[in-house]
């Protein structure tokens, strides 16, 4: 007799769980991502059956969901005000939240070599692609893109360097300035 879809959850449940647990380390997230592998599990559970050894299929599905979670996961951090003043000293304006970000960026990007501001400014702040900007500068498309992925490399170094930031083992940003983000 084939076992049903609860007796395989049952079994097998806590070992997934705990591996997903361990991949995301974060409660919620951890439950939802369970959630999307037991959908997976219910919807292929005739292959499941079919398997030797149980266990490993479901953790590679497993495995996969993490895999596709990490993926899809924004990789911009979102940095108060606050914390940003403090350890970059950008000065407060009118409207702190959009001005002191405004300010400190501007820095930032004057800081940049003429090469590579000239890319980031025509193609972020004037809205023009980076085919255009290449045939506008008479290089390549992939120099075009180079020049723009260099300028944010170099305000990203520039962030994280007056910052102070940490990271955890998955890029996410866990602390700026000795205080937790």
């Amino acid at each position: 007799m084939k076992p049903s879809i609860e007796e395989i959850w049952a079994i097998h449940g806590p070992k997934i769980a705990e591996y997903i647990c361990q991949k995301t380390n974060h409660q919620d997230h951890c439950h939802d991502l369970l959630q999307d592998v037991y959908l997976k599990v219910q919807k292929h559970v005739a292959k499941i059956e079919k398997a030797q050894n149980m266990l490993p299929y479901i953790l590679r599905m497993a495995h996969n969901v993490v895999n596709d979670y990490y993926r899809a996961k924004p990789t911009t951090a979102v940095i108060d005000d606050s914390a940003m003043r403090d350890c970059c000293s950008a000065p407060a304006m009118d409207h702190p939240n959009a001005r002191l970000a405004d300010n400190f960026l501007k820095e930032l990007i004057d800081s940049l070599p003429t090469l590579y501001r000239h890319a980031l400014v025509r193609t972020e702040l004037e809205g023009i692609s980076q085919k255009q900007l290449a045939a506008e500068l008479g290089i390549s498309y992939s120099g075009a893109k180079s020049r723009v992925q260099r300028a944010k490399e170099m305000i990203r170094q520039s962030i994280i360097g007056c910052c102070g930031y940490q990271f955890d083992r998955y890029g996410n940003v866990i602390s700026c300035c000795g205080s937790d983000v």
